[in-house]
């Protein structure tokens, strides 16, 4: 009441003078002085409640029910008044121009500025004083300087809030410069006469304090009227604080650890003060960092939040920020929180007066300041307000050394002097400004100034100031080094201070503490003080009980106060984070020297290090110290420290708690990427233990009874789906590369029992460390690692981190590639088998990461040997894949055999067309070669002379030769060697030529007709172009020996004398024979180990794999052995695949309705004479196929049908819609009515072999119900989801299993039997009609072994239909997602379903939104529109023969589709067959041969046989005439 009769005094004044202020000789001066008193009254009641001193928001948002704040609202919405206020009342000649001009301006001056003073809690100081108002501030400049009181203290104070305006400060450089070091001489007399006053006054030493003034007056015969109040009220006021309670005639507040704090109102972030500003130097002024006094802004309730920042700047002392959290100083902090306990003031002073009253204690503890008149201390206090903002400037700093403002400051700071805890506050915020300072802070330190803030009394305001200065003395290490030089006591008093600070300040002295211990411990002694002060449980305390980060609590909070919470969370984590990698470095460096006293080495006798600042490298490098040296069994106490206080999950949670508040609001917080890399980068580290390790695979609870496991929350943020930050993924990648890539055999051998929960009921035993990898690999897998780290090696965004992500993903996946199962899970996939990875591994991203891709390519190569099994090759690691490296294993295990017979005969030849007679006459001779030696002229005359073989001197990096072949135009050629080799590549290469001469008569009439003789070309590039108009070639492939040779020597004949060095690298002529026929060994398709001899003068090919009893690839041959009863392998298969290579239109269907279009259809069995489509406007209409006419329509949904599924025996219909109840219905097609819905399923199918049942799919959840009853029957939920975006459940060919979200489930049991390895996004999967495999997207897994088979790349996003005997697949791409495609293709695909191998893609030109077979795979419908969902230009169900060829070709489209094929021009449906079917359609004997590869028959059985049996049963089996053949019909029956 008393609150609201002040507002409504408020209201009253405000009206009065809207009536009055128009009037000529209208005095203001009342009416200003009235609402002065009024605001002045209710800001000391407001400071009473002890608000944050730091909290510089609208008192209404501090406290929602504080008099002053609903005051300076009715305030700030009287515009006129406000405008009046600013613009005219301050300026010095109203008067005048009000026609007054004898009437003394200053009275209206001294109010107008007192009243701004006062509302400046409310006030946006940066609309006031805008760079255009640049005479109103020169004003306040002359009003300071000159003015007398108490318009010189007023101005001061408005200049104060001018000053944190960065643009005003810069604009006034000059003044500022002149005004600052007469303040300094203005606070030494006023510091000086304040002493003098408390030493005439003297201290009462009696609770009687509450009679008189402590002192802090200007005049001592004026009264304290405004800062005193009576003991009654002043209980009254202390009733009114919340969580307090008297005790011992004082207040205790509730200990934080006891139970959780209350929640206070509106509380903005600590990483969003006040200005946004970078660092910058504007006209010779720098700005340093952090503001300790921000921006002061006026905000109604009913507004939006503000976002608010902070002035960052920069000078040559503040130290390097390496992360957000080391921004300057937050300036704009939080809620008030009621101060704890003032009974137990620190101090001689307050120990004095245990029982004294609260007037005497309330200057130790709040203080306060008053306006009017000023005061001693308020004049002080308002020009130390003037400092702040001015001693972040580093010219301005000589001010402040050459009239000792830190002794100023130290002898404020000292409360037993002082007695006033606002004038400290004060003084220590313009300490905190001058801490910026290198210079200053060192200085600081030499002159005793930590002892003085330590002795400052707790709890208090200047407390809280304590705490800045902290902060700021942190950022400097040089000053923290000559810190950690103090006696211990010393210390362990400064983590103690602080450490009182992180539990029992305000929310801005806990921040401040929480970064002070963030940047300080890197610093040994202050670490160790720390743990001997269990000060991580105090850390860990700090966010233990936010409501943010309960689990079961639900807290409404507003804004600023889960701002606020957040900002905590973030401060902490940065600090384990630091306190972690402290522990790491001593750790690791224990662990070094213990390794090497075990090595007999010799270790200096040097302690450790003093400062344990660890960089990013140096982080990784210990971890893996950790590894090698670090027994199973050893502890590890700050880590274990942590888990027994649940630190673990508490980081895990805050990981999954961060995906809410990134996009919070709609805004993206920048504080959360820098929260979830701290806490990944501190569990990375903590990963290094075996039961931290036990806790990632353990599960975690989350808000709305969710529970997930501790590596999916892991893979989430590597994934980015936490937060899109490269350094969040990466550090999330470290922590799984610690995990799956941590050695299988570690020191130490067993370890005992343990509770990975801390459940007594639960023990998870490991006695080795090989067990303990398995199930974190297995717990890696589960959760969809391999999908998540696939992608991240696909990776292309962002472009500057793309390279490093890559990187370590392809670390974790070759760390998890030991584990046999990721491995054959694996080398299925693209990847490995198409060469993915070689691609990948060929350039970086970026140009510049070239670095980072060298990490990729030495991780990728480690990750195909352990796929393969094999070493990887050397000098061609970009070819490498599984398939090249098995052929190249076979090629070297195969022994290469020659005729020397046929050797012989090429040197003689040689030697003949070298004019070399005789030497050819004796080899003749001696190798008793066939024919007469002197047959053969020399062809010497008819070649180009050219020398056998020379050496380049002059070139030191020759071209590498070329095996070139020889043209039948070139008479001969002439063959060279080049010994030059580049330094890059050390191998000679030895060109081999076959080439045939012009001579009339021929050595060997034998092979004169078949082949041609091979020469040797052992000629330099060069010369070989020189050479080439006479000699014709092709090139071949090059043939390279590994040689090593120096520069400048010269060989003879490189086949004479061995290369210089290597004894074992002569090239003879049986080595390079045996190369040559080794390299044409390589290039066979399907090389075989045990070859015959080898002919040289036939080139080598090893036999392709084809069964004898295979059926001819032509189609015509195929048909003539039949008529002979004469069938082949695999001829029925070959004949389906020529059938479903062609697609015929025959009729098309359309709406009469303009407005809708088709979405779906389905044959109406048994007889498949109807045709059931379903429309956007959720009907369901019957069309007869062979009349085209519509039989009947039903309204079975109020939107579009998304499926249709009819029962076999054509009673019973399944529909599904994507919105509006019943998703799903059962329909009788009888009397057509509905026998039950299924209002919750999205999707819904019968049973396979009985339809007594129906699937149901719902998300993750399937449900089956009863055909008859619609009971629900069973509910198949998994315990880890795979969340396919479009999951289907369904059965299996016998219905023993189900499908469902990627898991497998035994229906009779109702238990779970394997859950596949997620790969893709998007589709669960499918079963084989042969009920041994499942197909998943491009997935292709067993049954029986639960191996991934084969990948189909063709099957990618599509939706896989088996025809109705299995033998072949339908394929429709899925509507897509993505903005850049178009969400419909128009073509389909058909598969054999025996190997997988494609048969043809069908282009309909057309959207394909649906396809469906009949009973007896003759004919297919396709639902074809034109346009997307939303808007349909034309739409169409158009019925297909299958294995019916078109007569002709129409590039149209047609417009008269409504007939027969026979009487239509309908053309509108193209097929594009494969290969194999082009070849298929050739004439009989024009057939090419069919390349196609034989799939593995990894099932057992003859398919073919099963199909042949399958359908002979079906007796009623009605055919479609597809052409005159006779033998196509029999096709199609068998």
């Amino acid at each position: 009441m008393e609150s609201l009769s002040e507002v409504t005094d408020v209201m009253v004044i405000l009206r009065q003078w809207e009536e009055e202020h128009s009037q000529f000789n209208y005095d203001p001066v009342p009416t200003l002085t009235r609402l002065a008193e009024i605001i002045e009254a209710e800001t000391e009641n407001y400071m009473k409640m002890d608000p944050d001193p730091f909290d510089e928001r609208h008192p209404s948002r501090a406290d929602p029910d504080c008099a002053l704040g609903h005051i300076l609202k009715v305030l700030f919405r009287k515009d006129n008044f406000m405008n009046k206020l600013v613009n005219d009342y301050l300026r010095d000649n109203y008067w005048a121009r009000t026609g007054n001009p004898g009437k003394d301006s200053r009275k209206l001056t001294v109010a107008v500025c007192r009243l701004i003073l006062d509302i400046m809690p409310g006030l946006e100081t940066s609309a006031v004083f805008q760079p255009e108002m640049e005479s109103t501030v020169l004003r306040l400049f002359s009003w300071a300087e000159k003015s007398s009181e108490p318009l010189q203290s007023y101005a001061t104070g408005m200049l104060a809030a001018a000053m944190e305006v960065q643009d005003i400060a810069a604009n006034f450089r000059e003044q500022n410069s002149k005004l600052v070091p007469l303040m300094l001489q203005r606070l030494h007399k006023l510091q000086a006469r304040a002493m003098e006053e408390r030493q005439q006054v003297g201290i009462v030493q009696r609770p009687f304090a509450h009679l008189g003034s402590l002192g802090n007056d200007v005049d001592a015969k004026k009264p304290v009227t405004a800062s005193c109040s009576s003991s009654s009220s002043l209980r009254s006021k202390k009733r009114s604080i919340e969580g307090r309670h008297k005790e011992n005639g004082g207040f205790k507040h509730r200990s934080p650890l006891s139970s959780p704090p209350p929640v206070p109102v509106g509380s903005p972030p600590l990483s969003e003060p006040t200005l946004e500003a970078e660092a910058s130097q504007v006209n010779g002024v720098v700005s340093s960092p952090g503001r300790t006094c921000g921006i002061k802004r006026f905000k109604e309730l009913e507004d939006e939040l503000l976002e608010l920042s902070s002035v960052e700047g920069t000078n040559c002392s503040t130290p390097a920020r390496d992360s957000a959290v080391m921004s300057p100083p937050p300036v704009s902090l939080l809620k008030h929180s009621p101060s704890s306990g003032i009974n137990s003031i620190a101090g001689s002073t307050t120990s004095e007066c245990s029982n004294s009253s609260w007037a005497e204690m309330e200057s130790y503890v709040i203080g306060n300041i008053q306006i009017y008149p000023p005061t001693l201390a308020t004049r002080q206090m308002l020009i130390l307000r003037y400092l702040t903002p001015m001693g972040e400037y580093q010219e301005f700093l000589g001010h402040a050394f050459e009239h000792n403002a830190l002794e100023l400051i130290l002898r404020y700071t000292n409360l037993k002097e002082s007695k006033d805890s606002r004038l400290a506050f004060e003084a220590l915020k313009y300490l905190a400004a001058l801490l910026c300072h290198k210079k200053f802070s060192i200085e600081f330190i030499n002159m005793k100034g930590l002892q003085t803030l330590l002795d400052v009394p707790r709890p208090s305001v200047a407390a809280t100031g304590v705490s800045i200065c902290l902060y700021y003395l942190a950022y400097c290490e040089d000053a923290m080094e000559r810190v950690c030089q103090l006696p211990h006591h010393l210390i362990s008093e400064l983590v103690r201070y602080a450490l009182w600070l992180l539990e029992c300040s305000h929310d801005s002295g806990r921040c401040h503490a929480t970064m002070f211990f963030g940047l300080s411990f890197q610093f040994r002694v202050i670490l160790q003080a720390f743990d001997a002060e269990d000060g991580l449980r105090k850390l860990y305390n700090l966010i233990s009980t936010l409501p943010i980060l309960s689990v079961d609590d639900e807290t409404i909070l507003n804004d600023d106060e889960e701002n606020a919470a957040r900002q905590i969370v973030r401060h902490v984590c940065v600090a384990i984070k630091r306190y972690l990698e402290a522990h790491l470095c001593i750790k690791a460096e224990s662990l070094r020297r213990s390794q090497f006293r075990d090595t007999c080495g010799q270790l200096e006798s040097s302690s450790l290090p003093a400062k344990l600042k660890s960089s990013p490298e140096d982080v990784r490098e210990q971890i893996q110290t950790l590894f090698d040296y670090m027994p199973f069994r050893s502890h590890w106490e700050a880590v274990e420290q942590l888990m027994r206080l649940g630190g673990i999950t508490l980081l895990l949670q805050i990981i999954a708690f961060a995906y809410e508040w990134n996009s919070s609001g709609g805004r993206i917080s920048a504080g959360s990427a820098e929260t979830v890399r701290c806490a990944l980068d501190a569990l990375s580290i903590c990963s290094v233990m075996p039961r931290v390790q036990l806790l990632l695979c353990d599960r975690v609870d989350l808000p709305d009874d969710a529970m997930t496991v501790g590596t999916n929350i892991i893979l989430g943020a590597a994934e980015g789906e936490i937060v899109v930050d490269p350094e969040a993924q990466r550090a999330a990648l470290n922590v799984i590369i610690n995990c799956v890539c941590a050695p299988i055999h570690r020191v130490g051998g067993t370890v005992a029992r343990f509770s990975a929960t801390g459940s007594a009921k639960k023990k998870t035993s490991f006695k080795t460390s090989e067990e303990l990898i398995q199930k974190v690999w297995e717990s890696i897998r589960t959760n969809n690692g391999i999908m998540v780290l696939l992608q991240l090696m696909m990776i292309k965004t962002p472009i500057t981190d793309a390279d490093s992500i890559r990187a370590l993903a392809c670390r974790a996946l070759a760390g998890l590639a030991r584990s046999e199962t990721v491995r054959q899970i694996i080398s299925k996939l693209p990847l490995f088998t198409s060469g993915q990875l070689q691609l990948l591994m060929r350039d970086p991203i970026l140009q510049d990461k070239r670095q980072e891709h060298v990490v990729f390519q030495k991780y990728a190569l480690e990750l195909l040997e352990r796929v393969s099994g094999k070493t990887k090759p050397v000098g061609n690691e970009l070819e490498v894949s599984l398939a090249n490296m098995h052929r190249a294993s076979v090629v070297a295990q195969t022994r290469i055999q020659f005729n020397d017979k046929q050797l012989y005969q090429l040197i003689h030849q040689h030697l003949l067309a070298r004019g070399l007679t005789e030497s050819a006459a004796v080899l003749h001779r001696e190798a008793n070669l066939p024919g007469p030696a002197w047959k053969c002229a020399p062809l010497t005359s008819n070649l180009p002379v050219l020398p056998f073989y020379r050496v380049n001197a002059s070139s030191p990096v020759p071209a590498r030769p070329r095996l070139t072949s020889y043209s039948p135009s070139t008479p001969t050629s002439h063959h060279r060697q080049s010994n030059s080799l580049s330094s890059s590549t050390p191998k000679s290469s030895l060109s081999l030529t076959a080439a045939t001469t012009s001579a009339s008569c021929s050595l060997f009439p034998s092979i004169a007709s078949s082949t041609q003789p091979i020469r040797l070309n052992l000629a330099s590039s060069r010369r070989e172009k020189a050479s080439m108009s006479g000699i014709g070639g092709a090139a071949s492939r090059s043939l390279q020996k590994q040689t090593s040779w120096e520069a400048g020597s010269t060989l003879n004949s490189p086949l004479l004398k061995p290369s210089v060095g290597s004894a074992e690298s002569r090239v003879t002529l049986d080595s390079i024979i045996t190369e040559y026929l080794t390299n044409q060994h390589a290039l066979c398709k399907n090389p075989v180990a045990p070859c015959p001899q080898f002919n040289l003068f036939e080139p080598h090919k090893c036999p392709d794999p084809n069964p004898k009893n295979s059926a001819p690839l032509n189609f015509t041959m195929r048909m003539q052995q039949r008529a002979l009863s004469i069938t082949g392998l695999d001829g029925l298969r070959l004949d389906r695949r020529m059938v479903h290579s062609r697609f015929c239109p025959v009729r098309t269907f359309r709406l009469t309705d303009e407005d809708g279009f088709f979405t779906c259809c389905e044959f109406l069995q048994p007889t498949d004479q109807y045709l059931m489509m379903g429309t956007h406007h959720g009907e369901v209409k019957m069309f007869n196929i062979h009349t085209g006419a519509e039989e009947a329509t039903y309204q079975c949904h109020d939107s579009g049908v998304s499926n249709l599924a009819t029962s076999r025996d054509g009673q019973l219909l399944l529909t599904s819609c994507p919105w509006q109840r019943p998703l799903s219905a059962l329909w009788s097609i009888k009397f057509f009515e509905m026998k039950f819905p299924l209002p919750d399923e999205e999707y819904v199918e019968f049973s396979n072999l009985t339809e007594d049942r129906i699937i149901g799919t719902k998300g993750q959840i399937a449900t089956i119900y009863d055909t008859a009853t619609g009971k629900k029957l069973q509910t198949l939920s998994p315990s880890i989801s795979n969340q396919y975006t479009k999951n289907r459940a369904t059965f299996s060919p016998t219905d023993e299993l189900v499908l469902s979200d990627g898991v497998l489930w035994d229906v009779n049991a109702g238990k779970e039997i394997h859950k596949l390895d997620k790969l893709n996004q998007t589709l669960s999967g499918v079963f084989h009609p042969n009920g041994l495999e499942v197909v998943c997207n491009t997935e292709v897994w067993d049954l029986r072994t639960f191996h991934l088979l084969r990948t189909v790349p063709v099957l990618d996003q599509c939706e896989v239909m088996f025809s109705p005997n299995g033998s072949v697949i339908y394929t429709v791409s899925l509507e897509q997602d993505s903005e850049e495609d178009l969400p419909f293709e128009s073509s389909f695909k058909t598969l054999d379903a025996y190997d997988y191998s494609s048969i043809a893609t069908i282009d309909v030109r057309r959207n394909i939104f649906d396809l469906t077979c009949n009973k007896y795979d003759t004919q297919i419908a396709i639902v074809e529109n034109n346009g997307l969902l939303d808007n349909v230009q034309e739409s169409s169900v158009r019925l297909y023969d299958v294995g019916r060829r078109r007569e002709y070709e129409d590039e149209g489209d047609d417009e008269d589709d409504d007939e027969d094929m026979d009487h239509s021009d309908d053309a509108s449906a193209s097929s594009s067959a494969s290969d194999n079917e082009q070849q298929d359609d050739a004439a009989a004997g024009e057939g090419g041969a069919n390349n196609e590869e034989q799939g593995e028959r990894e099932n057992g059985g003859n398919r073919d046989d099963d199909y042949e049996s399958l359908l002979s049963d079906s007796d009623d089996a009605r055919l479609v005439s597809l052409s005159d053949s006779d033998e196509i019909e029999d096709i199609l029956y068998i």
